[in-house]
C-alpha cells in the first residue's frame, strides 16, 4: 500500500504545491553538462544541453530506479482510475478549476476572443514556478500588473497534463484558458506528465512543450514577446522559443533554489546555466542577488532587482484589533520553523495562533495537541485581506538557508494594515529596523511575539503603511515593463 500510495498521491511541496511522498533526489545533479542534439523541426534544428549524464528521472532516496519509472508510467492511471475515486476530497482543486474557465482546444473551433497585441507593448510569456490556480504569487501578482498596462501575458499550466480530466491514453490536445483579461494560461499535456519539479524534462519532453506553447502563441497572432523563465526545468523550451521567436529570455530569480526541500538538485544545479544563457536576470532581494553575482560574475552587468510587493487593496477601514490572535498565511510545509510556533504557543496561552495554508503532516502532528493553534486551511485570494485585518500582529517562521535569501511578499501585506510582524532571521528585512521583531531562537521568537502583541506605537503602524503604499506591485510591474520593452528593443532592434 506504501508504494502505490506514493504513487498515487498528490504532491505540492513548493510554495503552493505540497507532498504526502517522498522526494526524489538526483544524485548526478552536479555532473558536467553535454550538448545533445535535439530532433530537427522541419524547418530548423535546435542545440539543447543534458545536465547530467543519469537518466533525468533519477529515483527518490528510499527506491530503486525501476521503481521510480514505475511509479510515474503508473501515477496517470492510478490517480484517475482508482486514488481519486476512492478519495475525492483529495483530488487537487487546481486540477479542476482550469476547465471552469473560457478554454479551447488546439485543431477544434475558436471559442475564445482574444485582443489583439498591444501596439507598442510586446507580449509576455511566462514558464513559472507555481500553479495560478493554487496561490497567487510573485508570477502571478506581476503578470496582473503588465496586463493592466497593456501586455498581453500567457502563463504556462505546469502540470504537463496532470490538470486533464482524461488519462494520457486518450488524445489530449494543448489548451488556451481565458484566466484575466489580457491574462491567458496554455495547457501543454505530456504522456509521462512527470512532476515539473522533480526532474529535468527529457528533450523530447521540451520539444513537445514547446510546441503547444507555440501553438498557443500563434493563435494569438503574437508578434513580438519576452519570455520570463522561473524554473531552471523549463529552460530548454525557452531556449527553443528564443530561436524560434527572436524573444528575449529573462529569467526571474525568485527563491533560493538548493534550500528547497522538494526541488530535485538537477533542476537546481541547472539555475546558473539559465542565468548565463539569459539576456537579462531579475532577482527579488538584495541577498539573492549579491550571492549569485558573487558566484556567477559574469552576469552582474544583467542582474537587477525587482522586488516583491503587496496588492493595492483598499486602506484598512477600522485601527488593529485588541484580541490577541497573531497570524500567518501561506505555505506550511517542512521548512516552516515549527519550533518557534510551538513555544510560542506554549508561552503564551492567551494568544490564538491561526495559521492559513494546506498543512503538511509534520506541521499538522506538532500543532495538534496546541489547543490555541488553529489551522483553518487553504485561504481564497479575495478573502486574504479581511482575514490579515483580524490579526494583531503577522508571523514569519522562518530560519535556516531559506530565510537567508527570502524576501517574503507577506512582509508587504502585514504592513498594509501596520501590522508589527515577527519573524525568524532574514537579512532581507534588516532595512526595516523596528519594525520587524526578528528572533533567531524559538525562546526569543516567543518573546517576540508577547512584545509585538502588546505594541501601540502609531508612528510605527504609520510608517509600515508607507512602506506598503510604497511597494505596490502596479509599481513592480511598471519597472519590469520598462526592463522588458528595452531588452526586447536591445534583442531584436529590426522587429517594429
Amino acid at each position: 500500500m506504501n508504494f502505490f500510495y506514493a504513487v498515487g498521491a498528490h504532491q505540492q511541496p513548493l510554495p503552493g504545491f505540497h507532498t504526502s511522498y517522498p522526494l526524489m533526489r538526483d544524485a548526478s545533479s552536479k555532473s558536467t553538462p553535454s550538448p545533445r542534439r535535439l530532433p530537427s523541426s522541419p524547418a530548423r534544428c535546435y542545440t539543447v544541453h543534458e545536465r547530467s549524464s543519469a537518466p533525468t528521472n533519477a529515483p527518490m532516496p528510499d527506491l530503486p530506479a525501476f521503481a521510480e519509472r514505475l511509479r510515474e508510467t503508473i501515477r496517470p492511471y492510478y490517480l484517475r482510475h482508482i486514488y481519486f475515486p476512492l478519495f475525492p476530497k483529495r483530488r487537487p482543486p487546481e486540477f479542476l478549476r482550469p476547465w471552469k474557465l473560457p478554454h479551447e482546444f488546439q485543431d477544434a473551433s475558436p471559442r475564445l476572443d482574444l485582443p489583439s497585441p498591444h501596439p507598442s507593448l510586446p507580449d509576455v510569456l511566462f514558464l513559472p514556478m507555481t500553479d495560478w490556480h493554487f496561490r497567487l504569487q510573485r508570477t502571478q501578482r506581476l503578470a496582473l500588473g503588465l496586463a493592466a498596462l497593456g501586455h498581453r501575458c500567457f502563463l504556462l499550466n505546469p502540470h504537463l497534463g496532470r490538470e486533464y480530466p482524461d488519462a494520457p491514453w486518450r488524445r489530449r490536445p494543448p489548451a488556451l484558458a481565458r484566466l484575466e483579461e489580457r491574462i491567458f494560461e496554455i495547457h501543454a499535456p505530456l504522456t509521462s506528465e512527470p512532476v515539473f519539479h522533480h526532474r529535468l524534462l527529457k528533450p523530447a519532453e521540451s520539444i513537445n512543450v514547446a510546441a503547444a506553447l507555440e501553438w498557443a502563441l500563434r493563435r494569438a497572432a503574437v508578434r513580438r514577446l519576452a519570455i520570463i523563465l522561473s524554473l531552471p526545468a523549463w529552460l530548454d523550451c525557452a531556449l527553443i522559443l528564443r530561436e524560434r521567436w527572436q524573444a528575449p529570455l529573462i529569467y526571474d530569480c525568485h527563491d533560493w533554489l538548493p534550500s528547497l526541500p522538494a526541488m530535485a538538485p538537477a533542476i537546481a544545479a541547472a539555475e546558473p546555466d539559465a542565468m548565463r544563457r539569459a539576456d537579462l536576470i531579475l532577482f527579488c532581494s538584495h541577498g539573492l542577488r549579491s550571492r549569485l553575482v558573487r558566484e556567477l560574475p559574469e552576469i552582474s552587468g544583467r542582474a537587477v532587482l525587482v522586488e516583491n510587493g503587496v496588492p493595492d487593496w483598499p486602506p484598512p477601514s477600522s485601527p488593529r484589533p485588541n484580541q490577541p490572535v497573531a497570524g500567518y498565511i501561506g505555505a506550511l510545509e517542512t521548512w516552516f520553523w515549527i519550533d518557534a510556533i510551538a513555544e510560542s504557543a506554549r508561552q503564551l496561552p492567551h494568544v490564538r495562533f491561526s495559521l492559513y495554508g494546506t498543512p503538511c503532516p509534520q506541521v499538522r502532528s506538532a500543532f495538534s495537541s496546541l489547543p490555541n493553534v488553529e489551522l483553518p486551511g487553504e485561504l481564497p485570494a479575495h478573502e486574504v485581506p479581511s482575514r490579515l485585518a483580524g490579526f494583531r500582529i503577522g508571523l514569519l517562521p522562518r530560519a535556516g538557508n531559506q530565510a537567508k535569501f527570502m524576501a517574503p511578499i507577506k512582509v508587504y501585506e502585514y504592513f498594509h494594515f501596520g501590522l508589527p510582524v515577527v519573524a525568524g532571521p532574514m537579512p532581507e528585512l534588516d532595512r526595516f529596523g523596528s519594525l520587524v521583531y526578528q528572533a533567531e531562537t524559538p525562546a526569543s521568537f516567543a518573546r517576540a511575539v508577547a512584545a509585538a502583541i502588546q505594541e501601540v506605537d502609531p508612528e510605527r503602524e504609520s510608517a509600515r503603511r508607507e512602506h506598503a503604499r510604497q511597494a505596490l506591485w502596479k509599481r513592480r510591474a511598471e519597472v519590469l515593463s520598462d526592463l522588458i520593452c528595452a531588452t526586447v528593443q536591445r534583442h531584436n532592434p529590426a522587429v517594429p
